[in-house]
């Protein structure tokens, strides 16, 4: 259970957190207060989340600070969390917790994994969790279109019925921030993310039972999954939409010079 200590910090179990503020900005974790790139809104929201399926299977892409995946290590106390991250340096705050706490023991941090290359998520998956299907996956590592497809094509088959897939800050091309430009220049030669966003819906519409619902607020996308078995092999969420959703696809706008 959460409990709020004021509007940015607040505490599970004994595990001491603070969030994103405009104010402050990032902060590194220390072993005494982990820091997560998330304000309040977003821990509210995962928060219901994990109330609602109750996730003991969590694999998450990007650990930053390692706030985030500290969290919904006490958040849900999971059976196992795998954590994955582009950077190879290790995170001492997060080794920290995993050699003090009783919980730390259920989560596995990996430095130096491309969440792009799908051959070695492919064998940590198999390494870490075998045959067991997946509760929930958490995307908050490069937020580019390409890699970000490459992992949901690869993970969303891994996921049980009813589970969840979260891809974080795919609206980093339309947030005006502090400037009305500045989300106009921020990775002006990349795709906006929304492109994925668009597949998913389209996916959405067009297989029924494959996504069960989809939920889009400011910060994130939600993706449950449906009934149908998947052939994580072949999987790919951008040939799922009809013809009418390619022609849209097609005819949306390219920011890219």
């Amino acid at each position: 259970m959460i409990q709020w200590q004021d509007k940015t910090r607040f505490r599970v179990g004994e595990t001491a957190f603070r969030c994103y503020d405009w104010m402050f900005g990032s902060q590194p974790s220390t072993p005494d207060e982990y820091f997560l790139q998330k304000d309040a809104d977003m821990v509210r929201d995962y928060a219901r989340l994990a109330a609602e399926i109750s996730p003991q299977q969590i694999f998450e892409l990007g650990i930053w600070q390692g706030g985030s995946c500290v969290f919904f290590n006490e958040l849900c106390r999971p059976k196992k969390l795998v954590a994955v991250e582009l950077n190879e340096e290790r995170i001492v705050a997060l080794d920290t917790y995993r050699a003090t706490s009783a919980q730390g023991r259920t989560l596995t941090p990996l430095y130096g994994i491309d969440q792009a290359d799908s051959a070695t998520l492919a064998e940590i998956l198999q390494t870490e969790f075998g045959d067991t299907p997946l509760d929930l996956v958490i995307d908050d590592a490069s937020h580019f279109v390409d890699e970000t497809r490459t992992s949901f094509n690869l993970l969303f088959p891994r996921l049980r019925p009813g589970g969840a897939y979260v891809i974080e800050d795919w609206a980093w091309a339309h947030d005006p921030v502090d400037d009305p430009a500045g989300a106009v220049n921020l990775y002006p030669e990349k795709e906006p993310l929304t492109r994925l966003v668009f597949e998913l819906v389209l996916a959405a519409g067009s297989t029924h039972d494959l996504i069960r619902h989809i939920e889009v607020d400011s910060h994130k996308v939600t993706v449950y999954r449906g009934e149908r078995a998947i052939d994580s092999g072949s999987f790919n969420v951008s040939d799922l939409c009809l013809p009418r959703g390619q022609a849209l696809l097609a005819t949306s706008v390219d920011t890219r010079p």
